[in-house]
């Protein structure tokens, strides 16, 4: 019988405190725990390796062979009372005890539901006070004309400006010349303007600096690096996830993708700018670098580059957008927009070339996107004719194949999930309280997540069977799908279809949206 522990720090925790996750696992492993699962990521982030990984090797475990699963406090898990109870479902089926070791709570009794329920609510509540104070904080330093906390490749921070960095990065051995990191960031800019597309540029820089871009085996099954057991702490190197770093050089090096060598190219802080409102709130997606706002003149004499040649680059890559492919007509509209996958790399595979056959029918040629940056080795091209064919195949033999399925299927009964009848049990539990403003946020909270975790499995299920009856009407008759516009093809995949795979000229897998 074993005890499992979970570790779990923020990315500004760890570097803040380069010891805080290792504190965690040793505490842990002094309490008994044979493997410890981590995680270095925010307590918001419900999806984390560490977690997932543990919890996958907790329902295939054998009954009885965990007897107990350890964490420091209850936030460790998590802010979400859908994500805590799904695990608590997990531990509850197997007979594992939940200990916390700084919090005495028993989730098996009243008192302990009411406590965690607390607890979850006060986490959740701290992460909204502290998301509104760096809010107000980023609006008043923008105001006084103050740098981000965060500084681009090129820069740091000093005294709340920006200021370019003279520390020594790399040395070109061609030229026997040593680059400091604003070098680095001037030769950048310099590459751009030689090569006159960001795509060339990424190539040249890689060739420049000496940066092997092989690409990726995105199918190749890897072996969790987010579990410690025995006696290996000390080969683990505890750094925060490259996605999430907020610092480019030296943690992450200097390969370049085309969209991040873009996000460097037109940022304004090189030209003395400070950007600010540069999200769509409510997607969390930038805008447009023309949607941009910047405050001017905070740093001009730190400037890497003059607004002329700010400019310029933006024109650049305004103009770059302006040919054939930018501006399609109707009967040019891609059906297998953001679809097609390269089976080499993981990457997306865009339109590259076109040419009108002797019926006067345009035929595209879809080619892997990071072949031009050099980062994969896929070449070969496939063609939409190609392509159409044997996709359609496909999804025909899927149509056959669904139709079969709904004329034997019987009615099924869905069942709320564990977690959501959990958290029924503590809203009940709460509701035989005395009232106060404190029980009725946690009440509240409960009702929002019991809410989400059935409008999840609701909308999943709906669209599932949406995708399902797209693939039936529109590919049981292939005659049919031949007759349709670029247009309703594009919809009808988009309803039904998640991913292509495709391997030089075939399509070797699909995945649907169910």
């Amino acid at each position: 019988m074993e005890s499992w522990g979970y570790a779990r720090v923020s990315g500004e925790e760890q570097q803040t405190d380069k010891g805080a996750l290792r504190k965690q696992i040793e505490r842990l492993q002094n309490a008994g725990c044979s493997k410890v699962y981590w995680d270095i990521q925010s307590r918001t982030t419900e999806v984390r390796e560490g977690l997932q990984q543990l919890i996958h090797d907790l329902k295939t475990s054998a009954k009885g062979k965990v007897v107990s699963l350890q964490f420091t406090r209850i936030d460790r898990i998590g802010s979400s009372s859908r994500l805590f109870y799904s695990l608590l479902e997990v531990l509850r089926s197997k007979g594992i005890k939940l200990i916390a070791l700084d919090q005495g709570v028993d989730p098996d009794s009243l008192g302990g539901e009411l406590t965690i329920d607390m607890l979850l609510a006060a986490a959740k509540f701290e992460v909204r006070m502290v998301t509104e104070r760096l809010k107000s904080e980023r609006r008043h330093r923008v105001t006084q004309g103050k740098s981000h906390r965060v500084a681009p490749l090129g820069y740091r921070i000093h005294n709340d400006k920006y200021v370019r960095d003279n520390s020594p990065c790399v040395c070109l051995l061609s030229e026997r010349r040593e680059l400091t990191v604003s070098d680095v960031a001037k030769y950048i800019f310099n590459t751009f303007f030689e090569c006159g597309s960001v795509a060339a540029t990424v190539r040249k820089l890689h060739s420049d600096f000496g940066i092997e871009t092989k690409a990726f085996d995105w199918h190749k099954p890897e072996k969790s690096s987010r579990i410690i057991s025995d006696d290996d702490l000390d080969t683990i190197v505890f750094t925060p996830a490259k996605a999430n770093h907020p610092l480019r050089y030296p943690w992450s090096g200097l390969r370049w993708s085309i969209p991040g060598l873009k996000a460097l190219l037109v940022n304004p802080v090189y030209a003395g700018g400070l950007p600010f409102d540069t999200y769509v709130k409510s997607k969390g997606k930038r805008k447009h670098f023309d949607e941009w706002k910047v405050k001017w003149g905070t740093h001009d004499d730190e400037t890497i580059i003059t607004c002329a040649e700010h400019e310029q680059i933006k024109q650049m890559i305004r103009s770059n957008r302006h040919n054939r492919w930018a501006s399609r007509e109707d009967n040019e509209i891609n059906p297998f927009s953001n679809l097609i996958k390269c089976a080499h790399c993981g990457g997306s595979m865009t339109r590259h070339a076109k040419r009108v056959d002797k019926q006067g029918q345009a035929i595209y040629y879809y080619q892997c996107r990071l072949y031009k940056a050099g980062n994969c080795s896929n070449k070969t091209m496939i063609s939409s004719k190609i392509l159409d064919i044997q996709v359609v195949d496909l999804l025909a033999q899927e149509a056959e194949r669904l139709a079969n399925l709904v004329e034997t299927d019987e009615p099924i009964i869905i069942e709320e999930p564990p977690e959501v009848k959990t958290l029924r049990a503590s809203l009940n539990n709460l509701e035989t309280l005395p009232p106060s403003s404190a029980i009725e946020q946690i009440k509240n909270d409960l009702k929002e997540q019991i809410a989400i975790a059935l409008g999840a499995r609701n909308n999943a299920s709906r669209e599932s069977l949406i995708a399902k009856e797209r693939i039936i009407r529109a590919f049981a008759n292939k005659s049919y799908w031949q007759g349709l516009n670029a247009q309703d093809k594009r919809a009808i995949l988009n309803g039904c279809v998640k991913k292509i795979c495709v391997n030089g000229n075939f399509v070797t897998a699909i995945e649907y949206q169910y």
